[in-house]
């Protein structure tokens, strides 16, 4: 079961609150206040974070780590929606629109996973005290609307190695590991959890990083990590 971290150190704390762009309204001095009612808390790999259906009470920000986006078929196979990758803030439609909405999906933990969460009462109470908030929100759903048509055009549209050369870049700008022989993507991303982000079967994905091996474009650093010895050769294959 997930545990409540001790707050030990408000400042660093503060310092990610600040990086939130949904928090992006409040002074310095705010961020401060509302530092004792963030609650941090440590997520095991495969930890559910919520269930589909559990009320939504809360607005979660990922701190460390990957949180999948999981939804269960009618024959029990879960498919992956969306990753969320350090920075990314979830559950923020289900917080500031219909609140007697549930969870319409799954948040698992992928590996080790700090959360940072905040509740709803607090949250729309900041809303209520800072005209600001407002066009932030706004603007913030927004962009996630932009985002989410955007990777419908790309499903439909682009081709199935711009896709997952597109994703690749992602997890490794957001989640990769620096190192003399490029960048490693160390988390726990099976081939078929690719195929689900990308619209593509398990059996694609082998094939197309079965050719990048071959070409130089990526290779296995172990496991199920990838090394990517020039990102930049990735970055121009997602266009």
């Amino acid at each position: 079961m997930a545990q409540a971290a001790p707050q030990t150190n408000r400042m660093a704390l503060v310092k990610f609150l600040r990086t939130i762009p949904l928090l992006s309204f409040l002074p310095e001095q705010e961020l401060h206040s509302i530092a004792p009612e963030v609650i941090e808390q440590q997520h095991a790999n495969n930890e559910f974070v919520f269930r589909d259906g559990d009320s939504a009470d809360w607005l979660y920000f990922v701190k460390h780590g990957v949180v999948r986006c999981l939804k269960y078929g009618p024959d029990g196979k879960g498919f992956i929606l969306k990753p969320l990758l350090p920075g990314d803030s979830f559950c923020c439609e289900s917080v500031t629109f219909d609140q007697s909405l549930p969870h319409p999906g799954n948040a698992q933990a992928m590996g080790n996973v700090t959360i940072v969460k905040l509740s709803r009462r607090t949250y729309l109470q900041l809303i209520e005290q800072y005209p600001r908030a407002g066009p932030q929100v706004i603007t913030y759903l927004g962009n996630r609307l932009r985002e989410s048509q955007e990777m419908a055009k790309s499903l439909a549209l682009d081709p199935a190695e711009k896709r997952l050369a597109a994703l690749l870049v992602r997890l490794a700008e957001k989640v990769g590991v620096p190192s003399e022989q490029g960048v490693r993507i160390t988390t726990v991303f099976t081939r078929e959890d690719l195929g689900h982000m990308t619209g593509m079967t398990e059996e694609t994905v082998v094939r197309i990083l079965s050719r990048w091996r071959e070409s130089g474009l990526v290779s296995t650093a172990g496991g199920k990590n990838l090394l990517i010895p020039a990102i930049d050769s990735l970055k121009t294959l997602a266009g």
